[in-house]
């Protein structure tokens, strides 16, 4: 099709943006074409060139208000918070271009996972934006925008050309990996010179709100004086302090929006361990005792005992560690195992929920381990499945993912999996054993539960009884809104920093001299976790 931008045809330009946005491929030239077409487009005062220049996106209201508020109130610098699913990048694009069709970026770098670049590009693409993905060589040069890892571009020698560049926008996604100032992260971006500066994350605040802070002052240095006075305010939690985060936040719950969503159907199953399994993790919980009782030394025994309720062949393969030979030399013999005693509670009822179900079923779980073993343990039975896992180069994850769609029935995907991935074809989660952090829960369920997905979701917890996973069921259930979104208000995202609470369990069941202290303890953790009350914290840290 050849098109010439002078032609008197009446429907030129909609011919010519339908030709660009049709083609499979980014191209720098006809990008550069339709940005000289769109710069003629004239606007009222407080209205976006982008809008009429994206005649195949038609943007939510939610995502229109944002870019004003970011272009016309906030300067270009803005945390992107909208909930997963409510989209971000497509809020972000908008941005982008709206500030190229103002001659306000001419040079844009967008620095985000290496599992996410090619999605990036192919959503640019869609909105007429061309970009570059950085893989190591010169060509990125040629283009305006150039998208890049920034695991990559941290280490030299990348981390010196590019610091020593200047960029008009800098977009940074899934930046929540930069609330600690001490990472090469957020020390390559707030190294980074930049006129405009988004960063996009669903979960700002993970652990603490504390990591809020270091992400403002990337973004608006000197909002707050300080540290301290941060936390100062926070704990205060007025007005004045929420209309300071709202010069630098942006966030959209779903419940603020028009858009009628789908349910959230939220099931737990407590599960007996039985056989093997059973006999495994009591033995398990025997070695600990005696090792607490001859006060050999200190070990950390936490996650192997969350191993266990994941999966047999995830303890077995842990305990294979040099350190752990003490517990080895207690357990003996029942180290010594074959295939047909690895069958798990846990995988029997994810076989049978699979059976009942007649759609796809998306399986999480915080082991390599254990996602190996299911993959083979549904595979004895017939059913298809792919894995998702961090190691995957991106080619290998969408191959996964397209896999996923058009064929197999189940797809099991480590944490890796809970961000970036798109699974509105999907409406079922099964989590497998729990991440410590509830916001993790939140990124997992995002994978199915955003815009376009048109089924009610299952989400199903599985749970061993009678082990560590029901007494920190119990412990965080309060806390982590399991039956609910997990992010939701913002005073729930600012929230005064709390206890960590794998620590306390972990020095309560290592230290305990009786299971009478023991429960004590758990059961002020509990009282804790229930409260909201900060002086609650201070009392409980002072005792402890």
């Amino acid at each position: 099709m050849s098109i010439s931008v002078a032609s008197s045809e009446e429907n030129w330009k909609e011919r010519f943006l339908s030709y660009l946005y049709s083609s499979k491929s980014p191209n720098y030239q006809l990008n550069y074409l339709t940005r000289q077409l769109h710069h003629s487009i004239t606007v009222q005062e407080g209205e976006l060139k982008a809008e009429k220049a994206m005649p195949f996106f038609t943007p939510l209201p939610h995502q229109i208000n944002a870019v004003k508020k970011v272009v016309f109130e906030m300067n270009g610098h803005a945390i992107l918070a909208d909930e997963v699913g409510l989209g971000k990048t497509a809020e972000a694009a908008m941005i982008l271009k709206e500030l190229q069709l103002r001659y306000l970026a001419s040079s844009v770098l967008i620095l985000v996972p290496s599992s996410l670049a090619g999605q990036w590009q192919t959503e640019l693409h869609s909105l007429g934006i061309a970009s570059m993905i950085h893989k190591g060589k010169k060509e990125w040069r040629t283009f305006p925008v150039t998208i890049a890892s920034i695991d990559l571009l941290k280490r030299e020698p990348f981390k010196t050309v590019f610091t020593d560049l200047s960029f008009d926008l800098v977009i940074v996604d899934e930046a929540h990996k930069l609330s600690n100032p001490k990472t090469m992260n957020y020390q390559f971006v707030a190294s980074l010179k930049k006129k405009y500066l988004l960063l996009l994350t669903a979960t700002p605040v993970q652990n603490k709100s504390e990591e809020l802070y270091s992400l403002s002052t990337l973004i608006r240095p000197g909002l707050f004086e300080s540290k301290k006075e941060f936390n100062r305010l926070a704990k205060e939690n007025t007005k004045a302090f929420h209309d300071r985060i709202d010069q630098l936040m942006i966030r959209t719950r779903k419940k603020d929006t028009d858009i009628t969503w789908t349910k959230r159907k939220i099931e737990v199953k407590w599960l007996e361990q039985s056989g093997y399994e059973k006999e495994l993790y009591t033995a398990l919980e025997k070695a600990f005792r005696e090792l607490r009782r001859l006060n050999t030394h200190q070990f950390t025994h936490l996650t192997l005992l969350k191993q266990g309720c994941s999966s047999s062949i995830a303890l077995l393969k842990a305990l294979r560690r040099e350190q752990h030979k003490d517990i080895c030399h207690i357990l003996g013999p029942i180290l010594d195992i074959t295939p047909d005693q690895l069958e798990t509670v846990k995988g029997k009822e994810i076989l049978n929920i699979i059976k009942n179900r007649q759609d796809k079923v998306l399986i999480f779980t915080q082991y390599r381990a254990t996602q190996l073993y299911l993959q083979w343990y549904l595979k004895q039975h017939q059913i298809s499945s792919v894995m998702f896992r961090g190691g995957f180069k991106k080619g290998k994850k969408k191959w996964m993912t397209d896999l996923f769609r058009d064929h197999a029935d189940v797809m099991i995907a480590t944490e890796a999996g809970s961000e970036g991935l798109n699974l509105q074809f999907c409406s079922c989660v099964i989590h497998a054993d729990l991440p410590w952090n509830p916001m993790k829960l939140e990124q997992r369920i995002g994978r199915v539960h955003r815009l376009g997905q048109k089924n009610d979701v299952d989400i199903i917890y599985l749970l061993n009884r009678n082990t560590i996973e029901e007494r920190i069921w119990k412990l965080l259930e309060n806390k982590v809104h399991l039956f609910e979104t997990i992010i939701g208000k913002h005073e729930q995202i600012l929230s005064p920093a709390k206890l960590e609470a794998e620590k306390y369990l972990e020095d309560a069941l290592t230290n305990s001299r009786s299971e009478n202290e023991l429960t004590y303890k758990l059961n002020l953790l509990e009282n804790y976790l229930a409260s909201e009350d900060v002086d609650d914290e201070r009392k409980l840290q002072t005792g402890h």
